[in-house]
C-alpha cells in the first residue's frame, strides 16, 4: 500500500472545509448578490436559487479536493442552461463564477492556516481546487450556449414560419397581423414594400448580410430564402429619405423586383405577385426593378407570350437584317428615346447625329412605323422593350 501523508492531509483539509458546506454556501450567496445587482433584486434568480447551486459547488469541488474521484460536472451544466433560459448574459454568469473561485480559495487558505498545512499539501489542495472549479466553469459556458443555441434556432424556426405564412396570406386579419408583426420586429402599419431577389446558387443567397445591412440604415426588413428566390418584407416609415438607401443596398444583387409601396400585412401575397414580375424584368443592366417606377418594363414581361408576339408583329420587319445590325437598331433607338434628341443620342453612342438619323428612318422603313406618329412610337418603345427583356 502507497503512503501518501502529503494527499491524506489535502484530502484533510477538504473535509474539514466540506463540513461548513451549508455555511460557506451562505456567505457565498451574499458575497455574489452583494458583488452583482442583477442576483440581488430576485426577479432573474432567487437568493434561494443562488443558496442551491453555490451549496452544489462547494461540496462538489471541496469533494473532490485530494480525492482521484471523477467530477460530475452536470449540475453546472444545467445551471448554465438555466441561466441562459432566465435572460442573464453571460457575462455577468461568469463573473459569478470569479466571485466563487476567489471565495473558495480564501477559504482553503485559510483552513490550510489553521491546520498548520506546508506549502506542499496548500498547492496541492490549490491545483485540485482550480482545475476542478475550471472544468465546472466550463460546464456552465457550455449548458448557457447549448440552451442558448436552441432558442435561437427555436426562434429563427418560428420567424422563418411567420415570414412564409405572411407571404402566403396564411394569416389572418386582427390578432395573427399584430402577433406576426411583433414576432418579426415590423411596424404594425406600413408602407411596406416586398422584394424578390434571384439567388447565385441553389441555397445561396441572393443579397447576404441584407437584413442586418438595411437594419443599419434603419430599414427594418425580414427574408425567406428559398431554392430559387430570396423574398423579403421591408418597412419604409420614410419613402423618401429611404428608398434611395434601399435601391443602393440591392445594388450588388444579381436581380431584384421591388413592390409598390401597400399599408396592410393582408396584402403581402399580392405586394409578392408584383414583385415578382418586376423581378423578371430586371436585366444585368437594369438589376434592380421598381415596379411602379418602370411601367414599360413591367409591362413588357407581365404575359411572356403575348408581349413576344406583340414584339414579333411590331418588329418583323427588322428579322430579315443580320443579328448585330437588328441590334444596332434596336439600341439606337432605344438610346434616342432615353436622351430624346438625335444629337443627345449621337453623343452617348459616340457617333455623328446623321448616323443616329440614318438608323432611325431605317428601323421607320423597315418596321412601317413613323417615329413622329404618337401612337405608332408607343408601339415600337413596347415591342423594343421586350425584345430587349424577353429576346425573340
Amino acid at each position: 500500500m502507497v503512503v501518501d501523508p502529503a494527499g491524506d492531509a489535502v484530502a484533510g483539509l477538504g473535509l474539514v472545509l466540506l463540513a461548513r458546506a451549508p455555511e460557506l454556501a451562505e456567505e457565498l450567496t451574499r458575497r455574489i448578490r452583494a458583488a452583482l445587482p442583477v442576483y440581488r433584486t430576485g426577479q432573474v434568480v432567487t437568493a434561494k436559487e443562488v443558496r442551491a447551486t453555490c451549496l452544489n459547488h462547494i461540496r462538489a469541488i471541496y469533494g473532490a479536493v485530494g480525492r482521484r474521484v471523477d467530477v460530475g460536472t452536470r449540475e453546472s451544466f444545467e445551471n448554465g442552461r438555466v441561466r441562459a433560459r432566465a435572460g442573464m448574459p453571460l457575462a455577468t454568469v461568469m463573473e459569478a463564477y470569479r466571485v466563487s473561485a476567489r471565495f473558495l480559495w480564501e477559504q482553503l487558505t485559510e483552513a490550510a492556516l489553521a491546520a498548520n498545512a506546508s506549502g506542499a499539501v496548500l498547492m496541492r489542495a490549490a491545483t485540485d481546487m482550480w482545475q476542478v472549479h475550471d472544468v465546472f466553469t466550463q460546464a456552465m459556458a457550455d449548458g448557457y450556449r447549448e440552451e442558448l443555441t436552441e432558442r435561437l434556432v427555436g426562434q429563427e424556426q418560428r420567424r422563418s414560419a411567420v415570414v412564409q405564412a405572411l407571404l402566403e396570406g396564411g394569416l389572418a386579419e386582427g390578432g395573427d397581423l399584430w402577433v406576426a408583426a411583433d414576432v418579426l420586429r415590423l411596424p404594425p402599419s406600413g408602407p411596406y414594400v416586398v422584394l424578390a431577389a434571384n439567388v447565385r446558387e441553389i441555397g445561396e443567397s441572393g443579397l447576404p448580410q441584407v437584413e442586418s445591412r438595411l437594419r443599419a440604415v434603419d430599414i427594418p426588413s425580414v427574408w425567406r430564402l428559398q431554392h430559387d428566390e430570396q423574398l423579403g418584407v421591408a418597412a419604409l416609415t420614410r419613402p423618401a429619405e429611404q428608398v434611395p438607401k434601399l435601391l443602393d443596398l440591392l445594388r450588388t444583387a444579381v436581380g431584384v423586383g421591388v413592390s409598390p409601396a401597400y399599408h396592410d400585412l393582408t396584402e403581402t401575397p399580392q405586394a409578392l405577385t408584383l414583385a415578382r414580375i418586376a423581378l423578371s424584368a430586371s436585366t444585368p443592366d437594369e438589376p434592380v426593378v421598381l415596379f411602379d417606377r418602370a411601367p414599360l418594363a413591367v409591362a413588357a414581361v407581365s404575359a411572356p407570350e403575348v408581349m413576344r408576339r406583340v414584339a414579333r408583329g411590331a418588329l418583323a420587319g427588322l428579322d430579315e437584317l443580320p443579328e448585330r445590325e437588328r441590334l444596332l437598331l434596336l439600341d439606337t433607338f432605344a438610346v434616342w428615346l432615353d436622351s430624346g434628341s438625335a444629337r443627345t443620342a449621337a453623343a452617348t453612342l459616340h457617333v455623328h447625329a446623321n448616323t443616329v438619323r440614318h438608323r432611325l428612318r431605317r428601323l421607320e422603313e423597315r418596321t412601317g412605323r413613323s417615329l413622329s406618329v404618337p401612337w405608332q412610337l408607343s408601339e415600337l418603345g413596347l415591342a423594343a422593350e421586350i425584345d430587349r427583356r424577353l429576346g425573340r
